[in-house]
């Protein structure tokens, strides 16, 4: 067939389907939403209209567009300062730091006795250790928003190092760098497929796990053996890279398992861990941070291995533990006494659940936002009865956007998830602080989008997004601890 008439035939369908979007309209269904299509009889076929296509009709949102400007010109003044030194992201209790909140909306929301509330999280951070431990979905991978706010804390009220890192790594962080060998095996309460080769419920305090054996091993007789290699990230903030404390926390270990450590390059220490069964923390101390520490280890079957520690002697610890795909309703299914056990050693003061996020796709009816929320209330209650001194904060999910009729809009239960999720903590005596509110609330996700601070998915955020979501919970709660005499 001739090309040019081959051209023409293309033109031509092009066009016959541009013109049936004039054709098209804009119906409301029974349920109340907006469609667009063409009705032919009692069917309705859908289909663009030509406004879709001639114009871009996301809604737009001034002060989502607002924040971001005024965020990232008080950065960029900041940075230009010359009394800025390369990592000096602290200030004193007598300085003022930068203004970096635009909206009212973005206040962190606290129970009803909110200065007692706040003054007990200031008599925290200012013990000798205070520690952290930040809960969230994929929206803290890789220690986002985490590495952040524990750098400002360790900054104000001293401390070090980046705190819990898995052995078996699941995504890129740069906190610290961690080398394993290949036959380490990760496993979590939150995948729903790993955990079924598990046979117990004991994960500990971070709902994770590692092996170097496989849990019903072909090879029960022959000596196994797995490593990894610590050494401080060249990239990350110069106090995650100082810490003098290391812990290897494990568990259900029930056959002789070797350990043999080296610091920088030269033997250690040669021991056996406990074989008992129960939790327990196999601890180092240094005189000064380590360019490298190597773990061997060597046994018939792995213990069950929950992470390591790296912490500076005092101060502010701060623990980051992402759990992808997940809402924040895994706690009651752990085992109790290993999550008890686990709590006694790191002593949880503070807890940030930040969660949510994942619902909003799957969320049809009010009924599943009542019901989300009162689930993620009793884990947050569970996770208290083994530390119930500690206060409490969540964080609510940021904007997210879905496409309906061609247009990028905020998912229609969000706004209610977020009044529901800030109405239930306050009344059960925990902060909260909405990233919804923060960006800018109802369809801020779309400038976040365009000025390259959040991912085209319309539901993750970019890295720079998230400093400037991190610098505003700081600010926030930083101001609240301030104004507490």
């Amino acid at each position: 067939m001739n090309p040019r008439k081959i051209a023409i035939f293309f033109i031509g369908v092009l066009l016959a389907l541009f013109a049936i979007t004039f054709i098209s309209g804009q119906y409301k269904t029974s349920q109340g939403s907006v469609k667009e299509g063409i009705v032919l009889g009692n069917t309705m076929i859908k289909y663009p209209t030509s406004n879709i296509l001639l114009k871009n009709n996301s809604p737009k949102n001034s002060k989502a567009t607002q924040i971001i400007e005024e965020v990232t010109k008080a950065k960029e003044e900041k940075k230009a300062s010359p009394s800025v030194k390369k990592d000096s992201v602290a200030m004193s209790y007598e300085e003022e730091d930068s203004k970096l909140v635009s909206n009212t909306e973005g206040k962190i929301y606290y129970p009803e006795n909110a200065t007692e509330f706040i003054s007990q999280l200031k008599e925290k951070l200012q013990q000798p250790n205070c520690q952290i431990i930040h809960y969230g979905d994929s929206q803290i991978e890789g220690d986002r928003i985490t590495v952040y706010v524990r750098n400002r804390f360790q900054a104000l009220f001293g401390g070090g190092g980046p705190g819990f890192i898995p052995i078996k790594i699941a995504y890129t962080q740069n906190s610290v760098n961690i080398q394993a060998s290949a036959n380490w095996l990760r496993f979590a309460s939150f995948d729903r497929f790993k955990r079924k080769k598990v046979p117990h419920q004991k994960y500990g305090l971070y709902a994770t796990l590692s092996r170097f054996s496989d849990y019903n091993p072909a090879d029960t007789i022959s000596v196994k053996k797995a490593s990894f290699t610590i050494k401080p990230s060249s990239t990350a903030y110069n106090r995650l890279r100082k810490f003098t404390k290391f812990g290897l926390h494990y568990g259900n270990c029930s056959h002789p398992t070797k350990i043999i450590v080296y610091q920088n390059g030269k033997l250690l220490k040669e021991d056996f861990l406990k074989a008992d069964g129960k939790y327990h923390n196999f601890r180092l101390d240094f005189d000064e941070t380590p360019q490298e520490i190597k773990v061997e280890l060597e046994g018939v079957t792995s213990p069950d291995f929950y992470g390591i520690t790296l912490d500076e002697a005092k101060g502010v610890r701060m623990d980051n533990v992402a759990m992808r795909g997940e809402a924040g309703r895994i706690f009651t299914r752990l085992n109790h006494e290993n999550f008890q056990q686990m709590s006694a050693e790191r002593k949880p003061d503070i807890f940030i659940f930040q969660f949510g996020g994942n619902t909003i796709p799957y969320i049809e009816q009010e009924k599943q936002i009542t019901d989300y929320v009162r689930s993620l209330i009793q884990n947050i209650k569970w996770v208290k009865r083994s530390n119930p001194k500690a206060s409490v904060i969540v964080i609510g999910p940021g904007d997210m956007s879905t496409s309906e009729n061609g247009k990028m809009i905020t998912y229609p239960f969000l706004i209610k998830l977020n009044e529901e999720m800030k109405n239930q903590c306050v009344n059960n005596n925990i902060a909260f602080w909405s990233i919804y509110e923060a960006m800018g609330g109802e369809n801020s996700m779309v400038a976040w989008v365009e000025k390259g601070m959040a991912a085209s998915d319309y539901v993750h955020l970019k890295p720079k997004g998230t400093q400037i979501i991190s610098e505003l919970f700081f600010q926030h709660l930083h101001n609240d601890i301030l104004a507490i005499k």
